[in-house]
């Protein structure tokens, strides 16, 4: 999604992630705040209760066969409909765009992704967008499509889903947000297609003191940041230039005023230590006055559904100390804003509803995160899931709303009641596998390692799409390095098998896969200085070499290739 406080899933390299548990991708119940692409750790999660029915015994990495299910490329058959996708490769969407002088809008996502599944449910599916479709070339990448990796590395985007709009010459225009509603989505794309000034020339000028139009702030305002990874904004510049922006937004504009505003205190919330806010007490004073100030304007509140969302715990965290009369003011300020959220005119989807509720939960949780919460705020919690779970139908709204569902349940410690819905759902969700790791995360929180690998296998077992299988096999075998370190000849054996998922495609060492692979690195060789896990850095090493061969000399894949495990880990000093 968007926006300072946007949430995402599974991305340390962003649908977007955190790692497992330090390098394996965030699964769906460790929603990440992302302040301005940059990853900010998650949402901790507590162990469950033991369910009497235990997952059958994982399939062995090399017997699962490479069934045309698994071999098929999630993009082929799930194009979201009513709009005129555009059917050759990217390359040729640009040549048609400069023939007919239309900008491109690319989509990159993912089937699996719950975000992804909100887009389509919330944007793809409307009117508002279908309309405009037609004038721009429209491409739909899924990640695992035939060098879809290859133009994530060119695009420089990371995380799923990400949205951009081109010019016809290929100048990126901007990157537009997934946490808004149709509407006003919808006006942002206006307003890009009308003056197709790049972000990139805006930010300059409104830094530098330029010229800079109304529709340039809304441009600017609405700007994707979670999904920018430094491509305009360095992440060492973000606290000034946001502070910049806050305070030269034109005062006719106070809903997107107030999306920069957001933005600042996202980056006053990632640059703070605990019991360190990088603004001093007269700059938080004046911060809290000017949010308490906007909090109840239904203007600022519309524009900042996914702020409000989001953003409680460290915004407030950052302005305010435990127990004090300014905390008792921000959060009853905040919850009404809450309260205020949606209505007929402008409903919230089923997944917002139970983020409403899980905002509510950090609320109660800022003074005292280890206490028990409120019995009406947990029965209001299991209310708002049961309702959804009963009236979302199967497909890309139930994915992002389970999701939601489970995210909620975790922030509120309900770790069983998770564990019950997620296994339920695998029953009828399009990509169980996905919801796999989340139950594998609840067994590794309480302990039982074993059966956190099984599900790790079993997610592997069942993954689709070549540059997905390998990261669920990524995942599984980083899951083994961690929980099961002495078990050599499974780890050989799978790391051989998530090697062979790359064995054939040049294409492969790019982008997230890429990144993964970097990751994977660092964790075999220090997992393997010695004896015999050292002989299985030696047959990884080789059969790499193997795959390496086969790709063109020149190309960057190769390079990338080549580097894996070439290093030698440091020796563990002793303590």
């Amino acid at each position: 999604m968007n926006a300072v406080f946007a949430a995402s899933r599974r991305d340390g390299v962003s649908c977007a992630s955190r790692t497992w548990p330090h390098t394996r991708e965030i699964p769906a119940m460790k929603l990440k705040s992302v302040v301005f692409g940059t990853a900010v750790a998650a949402l901790l999660l507590a162990g469950c209760d033991r369910r009497k029915d235990e997952p059958p015994p994982p399939p062995d990495p090399q017997s699962v066969p490479a069934t045309e299910a698994a071999k098929a490329t999630a993009g082929e058959s799930h194009l979201p409909p009513g709009i005129d996708w555009f059917g050759g490769d990217v390359d040729a969407a640009f040549a048609a765009a400069r023939a007919t002088n239309k900008p491109v809008f690319l989509y990159w996502g993912a089937e699996w992704c719950p975000p992804c599944a909100q887009i389509k449910t919330t944007i793809f599916s409307k009117r508002e967008f279908q309309q405009r479709s037609r004038l721009f070339v429209p491409v739909y990448l899924d990640g695992d499509t035939p060098s879809a990796q290859k133009y994530g590395e060119r695009f420089g985007v990371v995380g799923y889903p990400t949205m951009i709009l081109f010019k016809p010459d290929g100048t990126e225009i901007t990157r537009l947000p997934g946490g808004v509603d149709v509407a006003r989505y919808a006006r942002i794309l206006d307003v890009a297609l009308a003056d197709a000034r790049p972000v990139s020339d805006i930010l300059a000028a409104a830094r530098s003191g330029g010229a800079v139009t109304s529709n340039d702030w809304r441009l600017l305002a609405y700007y994707s940041w979670s999904t920018d990874t430094g491509h305009v904004l360095p992440a060492d510049r973000q606290l000034d230039t946001f502070r910049v922006l806050a305070n030269r937004c034109p005062a006719e504009l106070p809903a997107e005023c107030a999306r920069f505003f957001f933005n600042y205190l996202g980056a006053v919330a990632a640059a703070s230590e605990p019991g360190k806010p990088a603004l001093d007490g007269l700059e938080r004073a004046d911060a809290r006055r000017r949010l308490l100030a906007l909090l109840p304007s239904p203007a600022v509140q519309a524009a900042n559904v996914d702020n409000l969302l989001y953003g409680p715990k460290d915004v407030i965290g950052v302005l305010s100390s435990d127990g004090t009369p300014e905390r008792t003011q921000l959060t009853r300020a905040w919850n009404d804003a809450l309260n205020q959220l949606g209505g007929e005119a402008k409903p919230l989807s089923a997944s917002e509803e139970l983020l409403r509720v899980r905002a509510r939960v950090m609320l109660a949780k800022l003074d005292a995160p280890d206490a028990p919460l409120p019995t009406a705020l947990l029965d209001e919690a299991r209310q708002a899931v049961a309702h959804v779970d009963a009236v979302t139908p199967a497909g890309y709204p139930r994915q992002a709303a389970i999701n939601a569902a489970a995210n909620l349940y975790w922030e509120a410690g309900l770790e069983a009641e998770a564990n019950t819905l997620l296994t339920a759902e695998l029953e009828q969700s399009k990509a169980p596998y996905y919801f796999m790791l989340d139950l594998a995360d609840l067994a590794e929180k309480a302990g039982r390692k074993q059966e956190a690998v099984d599900w790790l296998a079993r997610a592997y077992a069942g993954a689709k799409g070549p540059a997905t299988r390998f990261q669920w096999g990524y995942n599984y075998l980083v899951g083994m390095l961690e929980m099961t370190p002495d078990d050599v000849q499974g780890i050989e054996r799978t790391g051989l098998a998530v090697l062979g998922e790359l064995d054939g495609s040049p294409d492969a060492f790019y982008q997230r896969t890429r990144m993964r692979l970097e990751q994977l690195d660092a964790k075999l060789l220090e997992w393997g200085q010695t004896g015999a896990a050292a002989k299985v850095i030696d047959t990884l090493r080789a059969r790499t070499s193997e795959i390496c061969r086969k790709l063109p000399e020149k190309d960057a894949g190769r390079a990338n290739c080549e580097k894996f495990l070439t290093a030698k880990a440091r020796p563990t000093q002793a303590a």
